[in-house]
Order: structure tokens, then C-alpha cells, then sequence
């Protein structure tokens, strides 16, 4: 069999299809997996706007337009692009693996590790900046455009940057910070991630029943029900993707797993939660949170 493998064509979403080749290799090797590059909306915002909101969706569009019409095969995304609602006739198959799912604040080595007074950092998402200034209000936050290399670059040339927020797993996947940078990794206790970050997710047509069974194969069921409970949150509390919140599920022991989220409360103040429960009532821990909270 022939499977086409459709992703953006940034360099991060280039490497991501490339891991699910490989992985798919691996456990069929008789078939053959072709990646195809499918520009998105997305795409051309972020080389010439502001970076876009976590999981606004315009990623995802294009690539899931290509599997309706029979374009491809099967879609590479990162969990946290793929919105709450999929369209008919598609479904989420897999999630082969989730790299460090935190944030990270790069900046030069020169510069001071705390952030001073007035210091300029970048991001373009609603919630880093919501909790960034909820425990650094000194710090002016200043939109970024770009891929992942094209922000750090623009860090070391311009020296009014203090730094920017990026997510660990990119900058992993990538090889790491350029020379002359520094990374330093955040507490997810305070800078909640974003649902689904670090995660890979697969999606494919759900008639596909062939494609389904090997992609189930490479498929990690730890991974599934953590990005499943962290939705599921999103989806009850009723905003889109680019609202400031955020939700992490770990697995806590045999059979349990512990979800922390962060939100905009209704005066504009951050709202934290905790919730545990049994991995097999994943969604239900994540929407019964989202209950919660608004009914406080």
C-alpha cells in the first residue's frame, strides 16, 4: 500500500512527519509512506503576522480539507493545533508520543536570567501572557512573528528583547537553542501548558479501517487519555483554542492521572484548578473540572 502523509511545511511539522514515518516504518515496513507538504492558512499568517494562537485551527483546516478530498491519507498535527470539534467523517487515530510538554523562555546568555523592569519579551499567546504577568508584571509583552527559528533569530539580533516563550518540545525536536542563547524550562504549576502541547496527533478518514489498525499500533495510549482529559476541559468550558487557558494531565500511578488548568477568570484575573482521577473517566475528569470552576 501507498499512504500519503500530509503536514505543513514548516520545518518543526516537517520533522514531526518525519518521526511518524519513521514510526510507521517500523511496524509496516511493506508499504510505502510518502509526505506531502500542504500550505495552510496558518502558515502564511505566521511568516508575515503575529504569531498565532495556540490551537486557533487554521493549521489543521487545510490538512484535514486534503484528507476529505482524498489528497492524503492520513495528517501529522500537534495536539494542541487540533480543535475540540473534528469534521464528519474524520478521527483522531493515534498519538504516538509527547515530548516535554512545558514551556520554555529563551534569551541570550549575556542577559540578566530574571527579567528586569520594562523588559520586552515576546510571545503571541493569550494564556503565556496571562501567566507570565501574573507572576512578572514588570515585563512588557510584545507580540513575535515566525516559526520557531525565525523568533529565536530574531531574539539574538535585536538587543531590545529581553526573550520570548516558546514551547520545550519544538525547540527539542529542533536540536536545541542556536549558540549564544539560553533555555530555561518552566514550572508547569504556574505556566500551565496549553492542552495537547508536546503531543503528536494523527488524524485519518474514519473508513479508512486498514490505515486505523497500524496506526493504532504506534499509537500510545498514556498520551491518548492525558491530551483527552486536557480537551475534554477545553471543550466544557466552551472556548476556543485561543483562549487563555490551560490544562496538563499527568499520570499519577496504576490506573490514575492528576489534571492541573489555568484560566482568565471574569475580571481578567488567573483561576487555577486541580483534579485526579481514574485514566478509563479521563474526559469526565477534565469537563467535571471545567464545571467547577465556572460554578464557583
Amino acid at each position: 500500500m501507498n499512504y500519503r502523509i500530509g503536514t505543513r511545511g514548516s520545518p518543526l511539522a516537517l520533522w514531526q512527519a518525519r518521526r511518524v514515518a519513521e514510526l510507521l516504518r517500523g511496524v509496516d515496513s511493506s508499504s510505502h509512506w510518502e509526505i506531502c507538504e500542504i500550505k495552510t492558512s496558518g502558515d502564511a499568517r505566521s511568516e508575515f503576522g503575529d504569531e498565532l494562537p495556540e490551537g486557533v485551527g487554521e493549521f489543521s483546516s487545510a490538512l484535514e480539507k486534503e484528507l476529505l478530498s482524498g489528497g492524503i491519507d492520513l495528517a501529522v498535527h500537534s495536539a494542541k493545533d487540533v480543535p475540540t470539534c473534528l469534521p464528519e467523517g474524520l478521527t483522531l487515530a493515534a498519538f504516538p508520543e509527547r515530548a516535554d510538554a512545558r514551556d520554555a523562555v529563551v534569551r541570550r546568555k549575556e542577559s540578566p536570567v530574571l527579567p528586569p523592569v520594562g523588559s520586552r519579551l515576546g510571545t503571541g499567546s493569550p494564556r503565556r501572557s496571562l501567566l507570565w504577568s501574573e507572576k512578572w508584571p514588570q515585563t512588557e509583552i510584545h507580540g513575535i512573528r515566525g516559526n520557531v527559528d525565525r523568533r529565536m533569530g530574531r531574539l539574538q539580533k535585536e538587543m531590545e528583547w529581553w526573550g520570548v516563550i516558546l514551547a520545550c518540545a519544538g525547540i527539542d525536536r529542533l536540536g536545541g537553542v542556536p549558540e549564544g542563547l539560553a533555555m530555561e524550562r518552566l514550572d508547569p504549576k504556574w505556566m500551565v501548558p496549553a492542552p495537547g502541547q508536546g503531543a503528536l496527533a494523527i488524524e485519518c478518514r474514519e473508513t479508512d479501517l486498514n490505515l486505523r489498525n497500524i496506526l493504532e499500533k504506534i499509537n500510545s495510549p498514556d498520551v491518548q487519555v492525558c491530551v483527552e482529559a486536557e480537551k475534554a476541559f477545553l471543550r466544557e468550558w466552551g472556548g476556543g483554542c485561543s483562549e487563555s487557558l490551560g490544562a496538563y494531565a499527568q499520570l499519577t500511578g496504576e490506573g490514575d492521572l492528576a489534571l492541573r488548568v489555568a484560566v482568565k477568570g471574569k475580571t481578567g484575573q488567573v483561576v487555577r484548578g486541580d483534579a485526579e482521577g481514574k485514566i478509563s473517566q479521563a474526559a469526565s475528569v477534565g469537563s467535571k473540572l471545567a464545571e467547577k470552576i465556572r460554578n464557583e
